[in-house]
């Protein structure tokens, strides 16, 4: 059997819930309810199906990916748009984001886990989404007059990414996986 699973960045529980609530308040305001669905979160790599009986297998991969990546600083700032249709909190690109993405990106292209994939980061748009999917180009405009000049700016740090697994319904947390990059201990 397959399932959807997506890989992604999870905030601090404090940061998710005010995330959480600009999703709400734009939701209510201008009856756009598809951006509740999933959990606040960064796509590392876009939703995949893939078999269950590989989950494990899967799971072992994004541990040896963490264990390649330091722990790093995420900043989001401000609000972005795209495609007429999409809103969010951008997440500002930098270099553990980008390297822990292209490990990630790797194992899918090296074990032919997503037929689809492609090489390169330069459809990589970090963000954390506040309306999409049922936002209609009229309503868009209106969203997007109240949010491209709005301030919002943030910081956390990533200790580790997770793996979802949507059951039909919703995405359910699967597994965490730390950054803890091996490193040479010093004798100092």
């Amino acid at each position: 059997m397959k399932s959807l699973y997506l890989v992604a960045i999870l905030p601090p529980e404090d940061l998710s819930y005010q995330i959480d609530e600009i999703r709400k308040e734009c939701s209510e305001r201008y009856h756009v309810y598809k951006a509740l669905k999933p959990p606040v979160h960064i796509t590392l790599y876009r939703p995949v199906w893939m078999e269950d009986s590989n989950e494990k297998q899967f799971s072992l991969l994004m541990k040896q990916v963490g264990s390649e990546v330091d722990p790093f600083t995420q900043e989001i700032e401000n609000f972005g748009a795209f495609a007429m249709q999409v809103v969010y909190i951008n997440a500002l690109k930098n270099p553990g984001l980008l390297d822990l993405r292209s490990r990630i990106t790797s194992v899918f292209r090296n074990h032919k886990i997503d037929p689809k994939v492609t090489n390169g980061n330069s459809a990589f748009n970090p963000h954390f989404t506040i309306a999409y999917r049922d936002v209609l180009p009229d309503v868009f405009q209106k969203i997007w007059d109240e949010y491209k000049n709005r301030k919002f700016k943030r910081q956390f740090r990533v200790y580790e990414f997770s793996l979802l697994k949507h059951d039909g319904k919703r995405w359910n947390l699967l597994e965490n996986f730390s950054l803890q990059k091996a490193s040479t201990p010093s004798l100092f």
